[in-house]
């Protein structure tokens, strides 16, 4: 006889250092290109405050283009269940990125003195438009589930590095010129956001056939392979895959 009981998680007993199951499987699978993530020199230069500002603006335009896509992803999420309190949870995450976070690109992008017609005509790298089209892809063709490991190593990722950057430099963080950045992603309140998606990712899981298990750890690490190319090419500054292809 099959037991078909979803399993039940304390949420409250999710943390970074603590997940779920298939939670745990997915960051295993991701660990190598997940910690080479955090010592790449994006994050250490942002971490010491040291990074280029240019550098940093090239991100965050990238990074303002990304959050549209991102927002479309969420709200195609709406559209594959009829399960209010997800359909909630998705239209929140779009208002959190209108309302929060692209204020937060607009503030930083005044200060380098970009105007808001080069953040709305921005191109986008090819870096970027790889995560973003990968992403909508599996939002337009695929089940809720997929579209919520696909989401996640954003969400999860900047959690992470977010309170481990605190933590590491918390002696100079006060005079970092990208406190801010660390503030917003080291948050508790950002953490939650990730501990949502594991905690429903972790009950759609559970009597999946191995095979499909699989195809979503492929997705996730997938995710977190692209977080890594967005910063990489940030540092770099790069549109193309070389230089001389920038157009």
């Amino acid at each position: 006889m099959t037991d078909n009981t979803v399993p039940s998680f304390d949420t409250a007993t999710i943390t970074l250092e603590h997940v779920p199951p298939f939670a745990q499987r997915m960051r295993e699978a991701a660990d190598l290109v997940w910690e080479q993530g955090y010592r790449q020199p994006f994050i250490r230069e942002l971490g010491a405050g040291t990074l280029a500002r240019e550098r940093f603006a090239f991100y965050l335009l990238q990074d303002y283009r990304y959050l549209t896509e991102y927002a479309k992803v969420h709200a195609l999420a709406a559209t594959k269940t009829d399960d209010p309190e997800i359909m909630a949870f998705m239209a929140q995450v779009q208002q959190n990125i209108f309302a929060v976070e692209s204020s937060v690109h607009r503030a930083y992008m005044a200060g380098y003195g970009v105007t808001e017609e080069e953040m709305l005509n921005v191109r986008q790298s090819a870096f970027a438009r790889a995560y973003t089209s990968n992403i909508l892809t599996i939002a337009y063709s695929k089940l809720l589930i997929d579209i919520l490991v696909a989401v996640l190593p954003c969400a999860w990722v900047y959690a992470d590095y977010g309170q481990r950057l605190a933590r590491e430099f918390a002696d100079t963080l006060d005079a970092n010129p990208y406190k801010s950045w660390v503030d917003m992603y080291k948050t508790d309140e950002f953490w939650q956001g990730s501990v949502w998606l594991i905690d429903h990712i972790e009950r759609l899981a559970a009597d999946l056939p191995e095979e499909r298990k699989q195809e979503l750890v492929d997705i996730f690490v997938a995710g977190v392979e692209n977080e890594y190319m967005f910063w990489a090419s940030a540092y770099d500054m790069h549109y193309s895959w070389k230089p001389e292809w920038d157009r």
